[in-house]
């Protein structure tokens, strides 16, 4: 409906042989055969608006079911949600559902559901969940922050009418992404139940002739690129997400095929004593390649000499001065009161 940027569809079904069975039906036969309920027939209407995400959407969900062993059954289910702005406070998520299923001879089933998000500092949000049904109350409270690009954190509370203790629960959590892939570890303690701690990493690793380094993760068929820098370490490359390992070498994965795709040195963040001649890499990759470039790079500490070449001779003004093993270009001859 136009006049209200919205959508209405009708969908029913009937199964006309009591034997089929869907595969998360049969599955439900197979290790719970005794609950398993096997449907005839469900009618079911959907309203609810098309992609309007600046204002309040609605969702409703009436439906009714018969099945071959089991009493008739009617869902209904009405769900809201909208975006806020309030004062200084931006970007306040709200939303809430209901829900009930009606078996004849039985009581309603119902289920309430409401969420609130709020901004909070820099990055983080402060969060609450209410679920309530027919046997219990759920709350949590949640906090979820950003600390910088690399690194974030979360806490969350919560308690269970219905488990010992009220259910109360904390848990919390912490995830740093590096250069070598993505460290997580979480904790959860619940009163008179169980406590756990969990830690995991999630990357990928590249080795060939060049080398080969533990990087973030990436798909199989993602081009990824392998930047060699002559041995010299802690080279931050594509903004400060990669980091050449101890041995110069360092992989920079989620890379764009067939199409041209650039990778540069952060020259802002380079360690003391650290130079990068070329610091800009243009290239098309196809898909699933893995490319590899070497950046001439030297690492040392600038120091006054004396130059002379191997016939002890002082070489000309102007001389062009290279490493005797790479042959890499370190600076040239100057006067005193000129540059080089």
């Amino acid at each position: 409906m136009d006049a209200t940027n919205s959508t209405i569809s009708l969908a029913a079904y009937r199964f006309s042989d009591r034997h089929f069975h869907s595969y998360a039906n049969y599955l439900d036969h197979k290790y719970n055969d005794s609950d398993a309920q096997d449907e005839k027939q469900t009618i079911q209407l959907i309203c609810g608006p098309t992609d309007y995400p600046t204002k309040p959407q609605s969702l409703r969900q009436p439906a009714t079911s018969t099945w071959w062993n089991a009493d008739a059954s009617t869902t209904a289910n009405i769900t809201a949600g909208f975006n806020v702005d309030i004062g200084d406070w931006r970007d306040i998520s709200i939303s809430t559902s209901f829900n009930t299923t009606h078996y004849e001879d039985k009581d309603r089933d119902n289920q309430i559901y409401l969420s609130i998000s709020l901004p909070f500092g820099n990055g983080g949000r402060v969060g609450y969940d209410m679920q309530n049904s027919s046997h219990s109350t759920t709350h949590r409270m949640s906090w979820n922050d950003t600390l910088d690009e690399r690194n974030s954190w979360g806490m969350s509370a919560g308690l269970q009418s219905d488990r010992p203790d009220n259910g109360a629960q904390v848990s919390g959590n912490y995830q740093h992404l590096s250069s070598a892939g993505e460290w997580d570890i979480s904790g959860t303690y619940a009163a008179n139940d169980y406590s756990s701690v969990s830690s995991s990493w999630s990357g990928s690793f590249t080795a060939t002739q060049y080398g080969a380094a533990f990087h973030r993760r990436s798909s199989t068929n993602e081009p990824r690129l392998m930047v060699s820098t002559d041995g010299v370490a802690d080279i931050p490359v594509q903004g400060n997400l990669d980091y050449t390992n101890h041995f110069g070498i360092t992989v920079v994965p989620l890379i764009s095929s067939y199409q041209p795709s650039t990778v540069a040195v952060n020259m802002n963040d380079l360690p003391d004593g650290v130079t990068v001649a070329e610091n800009v890499i243009k290239e098309t990759w196809i898909e699933g390649a893995i490319g590899y470039k070497s950046l001439a790079s030297r690492s040392g500490k600038d120091v006054n000499v004396i130059i002379r070449n191997a016939s002890g001779q002082f070489p000309p003004l102007g001389a062009d001065i290279r490493q005797d093993d790479s042959g890499i270009s370190v600076g040239w001859l100057a006067r005193k009161d000129m540059p080089g």
